[in-house]
């Protein structure tokens, strides 16, 4: 049943989740870590669902109307970022007359300048790059 859900939904139910209680044996800071990850990658999928749905002009349960290409699944995607690493499904559609490519996750994918300069504090503070990893 998960792979007829869509990703954002999946992230939704992840949520509802640890909202009610049933991500136990973890601390405050790490219940909190997590609450911010999910919310963030949840509302990043969702961005990408509608981008992909007005690229093909109907929605994920929609018929087609035209030949203006299909939905062709997901690809894995990951974004470091100053506060972690976010985990995401790039949507994929084939059929159209040019490659379709997601306009936000390009934006987006490149290393934040936050976690760059981060990442040159925590050299410079003496942590080695192994450490850092």
């Amino acid at each position: 049943m998960e792979k007829t859900r869509a990703p954002s939904e999946q992230k939704a139910q992840a949520l509802r989740t640890l909202l009610y209680g049933q991500a136990e044996g973890q601390s405050g800071e790490e219940l909190l870590s997590l609450l911010v990850r999910l919310s963030t990658e949840r509302i990043l999928q969702e961005a990408l669902e509608e981008e992909q749905a007005v690229a093909l002009g109907r929605g994920r349960y929609e018929a087609r109307r035209d030949q203006g290409g299909y939905r062709n699944g997901y690809e894995k995607g990951t974004l470091k970022t100053g506060e972690g690493v976010l985990h995401g499904k790039v949507p994929q559609i084939r059929g159209q007359a040019e490659p379709y490519r997601s306009q936000l996750w390009n934006n987006v994918s490149h290393t934040s300048d936050v976690l760059k300069k981060l990442i040159v504090e925590m050299y410079v503070g003496g942590m080695s790059q192994r450490d850092i990893e």
